[in-house]
C-alpha cells in the first residue's frame, strides 16, 4: 500500500512510502477519489488553525472510497462519502446534532491521517452511503465544497427572495454557494474575475474590488478571509448577515464598528457541516443536477503536480483519482 507522507511542512518534503499499514480505526474502505482544497494545501505547507496529528503525517481531508469489509449497516463494495468530522457523540454539541462542534473531536485528515493513501480504516459512524443518482465526481466534493456553503447558508437563516453575494465565487465552495442560493430562491450576485461561473446562474457578476459602492445584500458570504473582510460588511445590508468560514488571504480583519451596530448586522462564523445536512443534500439531489465544475483530473502518482497546480490558481475542482 501506498501513501502521501510529510514530517516538515512543505510540497517538496513530500514522501511516497510502501507499507501494510492501515491508518485509522473502524472499517476498511479503498479510497477512489480525493479532492483538493485550501485546507489541505495549508496542512501541508504548515498554514493551518488546527493542531496536526500525528506526524509523520498524511493530509487529504475530502474523499471517497469503496468498502472492503462489511459494517453493521453498510456491505462490502458500497461506495461511501467519508464523513470528515471525528466526534464521540456524547458531548453536548453531539447530542444537539452538531457533531462537526464536537468537543472532543476535530478534523479527520488534520487531527489524523487522511486521505492520500490507497487504504484507510474509518468509523462507520463516519461512512455515508452514496445513492446510484451520484456520480464519484458529485460525492467528492460534498463533504467540504457543498457542505460547508450549504451549512453557511443554514446559519444565516436563509429566505427566499433575500439577495445573496458570494466572495470568491468561482472557487471550491463558491460554485456550490451559488448553485445552492438558487435552489433556495435568492437572487444570488458573485465577485469573481472568471465570466465562465454565468454558467451557475448568478443574477450579475462583479470583479474583484468592484461591487459598485451602493450594492448591499442581505446575506454575504466571504470565505476569503482579510482582504475581503471590510468591502463584506460595508456591502451587508441593515439588518443583514455576513458570514465566514475561511482564512485565505489572511486571518484578521479590519471592522467598521459604528457600521456594525448602526446598521445592527450581524457576523456569523461557520464551519463545515452537520451529518443532517449531508443528508439533506443528498436528498436535495435526487431532485435537483448539482454540477461540479472540475478543471483537471491528476492520477496519486501525481499528487505534487496537483498540489503545485491547484497553489497556481484554477478554474473548479482539482481531482485525485486514485484509478488512474
Amino acid at each position: 500500500m501506498k501513501s502521501y507522507v510529510f514530517e516538515t511542512p512543505g510540497i517538496e518534503n513530500l514522501r511516497k512510502i510502501g507499507n501494510d499499514m492501515v491508518y485509522g480505526t473502524g472499517l476498511r474502505v479503498r479510497i477512489l477519489k480525493a479532492a483538493l482544497n485550501p485546507l489541505d494545501y495549508n496542512v501541508i505547507s504548515g498554514n493551518i488553525v488546527y493542531g496536526l496529528n500525528p506526524i509523520p503525517h498524511i493530509a487529504g481531508s475530502e474523499a471517497i472510497g469503496e468498502l472492503l469489509e462489511d459494517g453493521k449497516g453498510l456491505k462490502r463494495g458500497q461506495r461511501v462519502i467519508i464523513y470528515n468530522r471525528l466526534y464521540d457523540s456524547t458531548c453536548r454539541m453531539c447530542r444537539d446534532g452538531r457533531e462537526y462542534l464536537c468537543l472532543n473531536g476535530g478534523i479527520w485528515g488534520v487531527m489524523t491521517n487522511g486521505a492520500f493513501t490507497e487504504e484507510v480504516r474509518i468509523e462507520e459512524k463516519n461512512l455515508v452511503p452514496i445513492p446510484e443518482y451520484v456520480t464519484d465526481i458529485q460525492a467528492v466534493s460534498l463533504p467540504i465544497a457543498a457542505l460547508t456553503p450549504f451549512h453557511a447558508l443554514n446559519r444565516a437563516s436563509a429566505r427566499a427572495g433575500e439577495k445573496l453575494l458570494i466572495y470568491g465565487a468561482s472557487g471550491n465552495t463558491g460554485i456550490l454557494g451559488l448553485q445552492f442560493g438558487n435552489l433556495m430562491g435568492l437572487d444570488v450576485y458573485a465577485v469573481s474575475n472568471n465570466k465562465e461561473i454565468s454558467t451557475y446562474g448568478p443574477v450579475e457578476i462583479f470583479p474583484r474590488n468592484g461591487v459598485p459602492d451602493e450594492f448591499t445584500a442581505d446575506i454575504v458570504i466571504n470565505p476569503l478571509g482579510k482582504e475581503t473582510w471590510a468591502d463584506s460588511l460595508k456591502h451587508t445590508s441593515i439588518t443583514g448577515r455576513m458570514v465566514a468560514y475561511g482564512v485565505l488571504t489572511g486571518r484578521e480583519g479590519i471592522t467598521n464598528i459604528p457600521d456594525l451596530y448602526t446598521g445592527e448586522k450581524t457576523i456569523i462564523g461557520s464551519t463545515g457541516g452537520s451529518l443532517n445536512e449531508l443528508m439533506e443534500i443528498l436528498n436535495i439531489m435526487k431532485y435537483h443536477q448539482i454540477r461540479i465544475g472540475v478543471d483537471r483530473i491528476f492520477s496519486f502518482d501525481e499528487l505534487h503536480q496537483a498540489l503545485k497546480y491547484f497553489a497556481a490558481g484554477r478554474k473548479g475542482r482539482v481531482i485525485i483519482d486514485f484509478d488512474l
